[in-house]
């Protein structure tokens, strides 16, 4: 395993500013989409060390490089999950003595246009500090928005177009979407999913699992959560 704490103090970082994934702690609550995935045995997740913070906020997700499997494809992989579970701009792979940084993103771009000039040399012990001056971070968050926004308004045009109302076709897309929330985040287990499911992913696969989901919604939470008309209640049963 790679000395990850010293490799930050070789760039310029602070080792205390690293916030390990392997045990649960109230600070890594904000990463808790991060923290799910790596402890439900998510294999690209596994060599995800922890995160490094910058003036108490996520800068770069630092990875193990000695547990990377396939290197390139698995570094690609990290990048678009990283992109959607966190809001950390950076991936740095750590192997002994070096970091490799690369630009969190949704594209396929190849690791070398990914990858991130660093200072090198005597000067990469401003590498960390530069990173943190440098973080495109008003870009990422508009960005990753842009494509949550439009992933929704997908689904609900589509709904819209198998003729449920714009109303129902909201309230089916946010419940949707607030399920994944709760998978994301490992809220949902076999004590806590509907009856005769063991699987979240399936909770919106086919009107009867959309019926079944709902009223546990419904009874889970309040009758008020994203209401459905009685037509479209009417039409899932």
């Amino acid at each position: 395993m790679a000395d990850v704490p010293r490799t930050i103090e070789l760039y310029g970082g602070d080792a205390s500013a690293i916030l390990r994934f392997q045990s649960d702690r109230p600070e890594l609550l904000p990463y808790a989409t991060l923290t799910a995935a790596r402890s439900s045995g998510l294999a690209d997740f596994e060599a995800v060390y922890g995160v490094y913070e910058w003036q108490d906020r996520p800068l770069m997700l630092l990875v193990d490089g000695d547990r990377l499997r396939d290197h390139g494809d698995h570094i690609k992989r990290l990048r678009r999950a990283a992109a959607m579970r966190g809001d950390a701009p950076y991936l740095g792979i750590v192997s002994p003595g070096t970091l490799t940084v690369f630009h969190v993103a949704l594209d396929n771009s190849g690791l070398d246009t990914a990858r991130v000039a660093l200072p090198a040399g005597d000067d990469a012990v401003v590498t960390i500090p530069f990173l943190g001056n440098a973080r495109p971070e008003a870009a990422h968050r508009n960005w990753i928005s842009d494509v949550v926004l439009r992933l929704l308004t997908v689904s609900i045009d589509a709904l819209v177009e198998e003729g449920v109302s714009d109303g129902d076709a909201i309230s089916l897309v946010g419940r949707a979407l607030f399920i994944r929330f709760l998978a994301d985040r490992s809220l949902l287990g076999p004590g806590t999913l509907p009856s005769g499911y063991t699987d979240p992913s399936v909770l919106f696969d086919d009107p009867d699992a959309i019926a079944i989901t709902s009223s546990w919604l419904d009874q889970t939470f309040n009758g008020d959560f994203l209401p459905l008309s009685h037509e479209v209640v009417g039409r899932l049963r």
